[in-house]
């Protein structure tokens, strides 16, 4: 187990009603949760908050210490300006888990060129924990990073590196667990669930934390090892396969059958010119 010294709590208990269905959900993050998430022996340092802009930006912040122990976990109870990929925000309501965590992928052996692929790994990660939580769910996922359950998102993950050059690389992951979208916006409760509302009852979200987190540390020390392992367990939980899909490739879009992703955690879509294999991109629809 790695040491724990130098983790930072900036929250404090407090219960409050949610809704007339679910009677309550914890909001802040507690000392105990906080020293359960330690316990579990993945992050060497932790900062917890109760209200943050977001939790990227805060790692982003974190990262440019020289001293900084990863990998470091940034988490709150609520983010009021979380971002998706682009100029996408990320909505969440009281009870959603969201964090970034600070790492140093070369030190598990990661290298560079497999940075991209770190999103794969949280992906099944968080497939992975959603299916232990609910049993009898199958969830899925939407290249390149975002889980759906029930055909609805439920979590989005957002990548980024905190300087040009630098050996560290930041996984900012939004999970909805306890906030139920019955207090989202209307459009946004046609398109994304939360687990809570599958489950019909409130669910321990540090236990769903630390069980992602293990998994995360798992998958990308997997990797590291043989991403092949990672990329045969991420295409079955692919829910673009053998749809029709349309990419958005900078100024260019790309549409034709997924044939799923190649080896290297490509997108991989059939065109009247041949199959290309795509990096990077937005898939705007896909039927």
């Amino acid at each position: 187990m790695r040491s724990r010294d130098g983790n930072r709590i900036a929250s404090h208990a407090r219960l409050a009603s949610l809704s007339p269905t679910f009677a309550w959900c914890e909001l802040d993050f507690t000392a105990i949760d906080v020293e359960r998430i330690r316990a579990a022996g993945f992050v060497c340092d932790v900062e917890v908050h109760s209200e943050i802009g977001s939790t990227n930006d805060r790692a982003a912040e974190r990262a440019e210490e020289a001293t900084l122990r990863c990998p470091c976990l940034i988490l709150t109870a609520r983010q009021t300006a979380g971002r998706g990929r682009g100029a996408n925000s990320w909505w969440s309501g009281p009870g959603a888990l969201t964090f970034s965590v600070v790492l140093e992928p070369r030190r598990i052996g990661l290298a560079t060129e497999s940075f991209p692929q770190v999103a794969l790994a949280a992906g099944l990660a968080v497939c992975e924990v959603i299916e232990q939580t609910l049993p009898g769910e199958t969830a899925g996922l939407k290249w390149p990073n975002d889980v759906f359950l029930r055909g609805k998102k439920v979590s989005g993950i957002l990548l980024e590196a905190p300087q040009a050059g630098s050996d560290r690389l930041i996984a900012g992951i939004g999970l909805n667990v306890n906030n139920t979208l019955a207090a989202a916006p209307a459009e946004l409760r046609q398109t994304a669930v939360s687990m809570i509302d599958v489950a019909g009852q409130s669910l321990d979200r540090t236990e769903v934390l630390i069980g992602l987190l293990e998994r995360l540390d798992m998958w990308l020390r997997a990797l590291a090892f043989d991403r092949r392992e990672v990329l045969s367990r991420w295409r079955p939980y692919c829910v673009l396969t053998g749809k029709r899909v349309r990419l958005k490739v900078g100024s260019r879009d790309v549409e034709g059958p997924c044939r799923g992703i190649d080896d290297e955690g490509r997108l991989l879509i059939a065109t009247a010119g041949g199959t290309e294999a795509h990096r990077s991109g937005t898939v705007v629809s896909f039927e």
